[in-house]
């Protein structure tokens, strides 16, 4: 995973200074946010016997079934033998199966199982049961303004992994 630069503020001219620190500001805002959920998957995963790299594996296969180990690769940033170790686990465990693509049989392709479409249901459901109790507690207002600032902030990540390939 690409590291971003790091910024000396000295460097920096006063309004850049200031938009600095309210970047770092929000930063770890952020990733407090993420840390209200991470703890729950992790509980909920560890329940499953997976570990992170696995989940997240496990996640990328429901957006896009069907990766071959290059892609998956890619999408994580791990080399492809690490997901050779994850998807031989996946496989044992009954979550992940494996085929020869029907044009290219130098290609294999891996999908969740059942099994594995399933566990990845099951903690998606527990994690989004948590955070909505969570939003219950924003008004109105609150939460709108929670939605578009999400949203603005998918698509920079969308844009900034367009810059990125």
């Amino acid at each position: 995973m690409p590291q971003p630069n790091a910024i000396d503020a000295q460097d920096l001219g006063a309004d850049d200074t200031a938009r600095h620190e309210l970047l770092v500001h929000v930063a770890r805002l952020y990733g407090d946010a993420v840390g209200i959920i991470d703890a729950l998957r992790i509980e909920a995963w560890s329940e499953e016997g997976l570990t992170i790299p696995q989940m997240r594996l496990l996640w990328t296969l429901r957006d896009e079934d069907g990766l071959p180990v290059g892609s998956l690769a890619d999408r994580l940033g791990v080399n492809p033998s690490t997901i050779t170790g994850h998807v031989d686990r996946l496989v044992r465990q009954g979550l992940v199966r494996r085929e020869e693509d029907p044009v290219d049989r130098r290609i294999v392709r891996n999908f969740l199982t059942e099994e594995g479409a399933i566990t990845v249901g099951t903690v998606r459901r527990i994690a989004g049961n948590y955070v909505i109790n969570i939003l219950k507690r924003l008004d109105g207002d609150q939460l709108s303004r929670l939605e578009a600032a999400l949203a603005d902030l998918n698509r920079a990540a969308d844009a900034a992994r367009h810059d990125n390939t």
